[in-house]
């Protein structure tokens, strides 16, 4: 028997139509039929065409810590079976009786987090629901979700209970995308997959740099012509051409902004459809951490967030990897 600590085991699947193209890599979406679940379960739906990839839901479970005095196993009662009969009610709920050829589900033994951080080894994209929040002072969330942004290598995409936010069928809705950088690799990846995602949407993209001024130490004076607001201003030009070249599409705006990087983008995503940070993170499951910034940005960014690992570009490819890229220094702004 699985207690939840070994490795994941798959008890049912249902799959896609089979093609003769390369399988493309599936949007992953969690679920248990929770309010917060079910509200990313519709955005996973109505994003995955959008992408142009396939939905899989997948639903974890474990067996019950049992032996308590006076609370006996039901005999004959079989937890997997509970769980297929959810994921099958809540199938219904958001598709009807007749599944899209492009959706599957899977149910899997073991504990949420890591099995869905492995899932999402062969994912472009997971999608969790997390809690509402109110900025700064508001309601943290929860431990699921915010442990598969810490550790799944793939983009996360954490929704906050709305599922109308993202996926939006308002044709005036200009609300922005907003991507923080740095000039890490990590936020040119972020910048990359946001731009993406931007146009797939229609919306505008907004690129914002925190700065904040130096602390002079005794001993150690700042250069009298030294200015930290160019070098930021230096440095988000140098992001944005990285990626879309010296021109910039008409869509795309950029801002300086003084302060620290995680209340200003939390504010600056305050009214955003969609806020997207790069994980800075180090490879494997128990090692993986996100940035302090971006923590937490996902524990109380309003907007919906999408965390970015390295080497993530655009939906569902990985970036090339070469070795200038990965010895690049961040430009000097403070992610803290």
């Amino acid at each position: 028997m699985n207690s939840g600590t070994d490795s994941p085991v798959r008890t049912a699947t249902t799959p896609t139509t089979a093609t003769s193209e390369p399988p493309t890599m599936p949007v992953v979406v969690g679920v248990d039929g929770s309010e917060a679940s079910m509200a990313a379960f519709r955005t996973a739906a109505r994003l995955a065409p959008v992408l142009d990839a396939p939905l899989r839901a997948v639903l974890v479970w474990q067996f019950p810590n049992v032996g308590y005095a006076g609370y006996p196993t039901v005999a004959g009662w079989a937890p997997d079976a509970d769980a297929q009969e959810l994921l099958r009610a809540i199938t219904i709920e958001v598709f009807g009786d007749a599944t899209p050829d492009w959706f599957s589900t899977e149910l899997v033994m073991g504990t949420p987090a890591q099995v869905l951080a492995e899932v999402g080894t062969t994912a472009q994209l997971l999608v969790t629901g997390g809690h509402e929040h109110g900025g700064l002072a508001g309601i943290m969330l929860g431990s699921v979700s915010e442990a598969i942004a810490r550790h799944a290598p793939c983009p996360v995409l954490v929704l906050r209970g709305d599922d109308h936010q993202l996926m939006t069928t308002d044709d005036d809705d200009r609300r922005s995308v907003v991507v923080g950088v740095d000039g890490s690799v990590a936020s040119l990846d972020a910048l990359r997959l946001a731009a993406d995602f931007a146009e797939r949407l229609g919306a505008p993209l907004r690129v914002v740099l925190a700065w904040h001024e130096p602390i002079s130490f005794s001993g150690y004076p700042l250069a009298l012509a030294w200015s930290p607001r160019e070098d930021a201003r230096t440095a988000l030009t140098t992001c944005t051409a990285e990626v879309f070249g010296p021109e910039l599409p008409a869509h795309v705006s950029t801002e300086v902004i003084e302060g620290r990087a995680a209340p200003v983008l939390i504010n600056a995503a305050r009214d955003a459809r969609l806020l997207v940070m790069g994980a800075r993170g180090r490879d494997g499951f128990a090692g993986l951490m996100l940035g302090s910034a971006t923590e937490a940005c996902v524990r109380h960014a309003a907007a919906p967030i999408l965390v970015v690992p390295d080497r993530q570009t655009r939906i569902g490819r990985l970036a090339e990897s070469t070795d200038t890229a990965q010895d690049a220094d961040p430009v000097g702004v403070d992610e803290s």
